[in-house]
């Protein structure tokens, strides 16, 4: 009796649950992503992997500011219009006890070219623009990079690169010491 009892529930159970997890695998395989979602988690993917190449820096060996986190937003716009928005905080302890340091606009293009190119952009001592990299490098990262998957002709992918623009805020211990730049993705130098 107590074994009918169990079988007859095991049996209940298993065609009771059984569609359930059926339908849930079917509506997995069934849902499509878009494009625009599919970038914007190629972007968020891309900067989570990216964005540890800016810590590390300060002191005479590495050039760039010392960053003690960076937080970013990505967001889309009307007419394939993507806002990336970075904010660089510098190391609190570094810049107001040890270094006497503001932030210039050269150090938004460092940002931006560490994330997306892995280079400083910079000659260690002069600070002069090395221009070792152009519109087109950036171009071609981001279309290796963000835009590799297919549904997008060239054109499409070379318009909405076009389109986004980049706004980096390096936050200073001192708020007034503090900058923004912006501009194109693939603008070489911010403003």
């Amino acid at each position: 009796m107590e074994i009918c009892r169990f079988l007859r529930t095991t049996l209940i159970l298993f065609f009771l649950f059984l569609p359930f997890q059926t339908i849930a695998e079917d509506q997995l395989t069934k849902t499509k992503i878009n494009a625009l979602d599919f970038t914007l988690l190629k972007y968020e993917l891309f900067l989570n992997k990216n964005l540890q190449r800016l810590f590390g820096g300060g002191g005479l060996v590495n050039p760039i500011i010392s960053y003690e986190h960076v937080d970013y937003n990505v967001k889309y716009k009307e007419d394939n219009y993507f806002l990336i928005e970075i904010y660089a905080y510098m190391n609190k302890n570094r810049y107001t006890n040890k270094v006497k340091y503001t932030p210039k606009n050269k150090d938004c293009n460092t940002v931006r070219n560490k994330i997306f190119l892995n280079k400083i952009g910079y000659y260690f001592l002069s600070k002069a623009n090395k221009k070792t990299f152009n519109q087109e490098d950036l171009n071609q990262v981001l279309k290796n990079q963000i835009f590799n998957f297919s549904g997008l002709t060239n054109k499409v992918k070379q318009s909405v690169i076009d389109n986004t623009e980049i706004k980096i805020n390096i936050v200073h211990p001192i708020n007034n010491k503090s900058i923004k730049c912006s501009g194109k993705i693939n603008q070489t130098d911010l403003n």
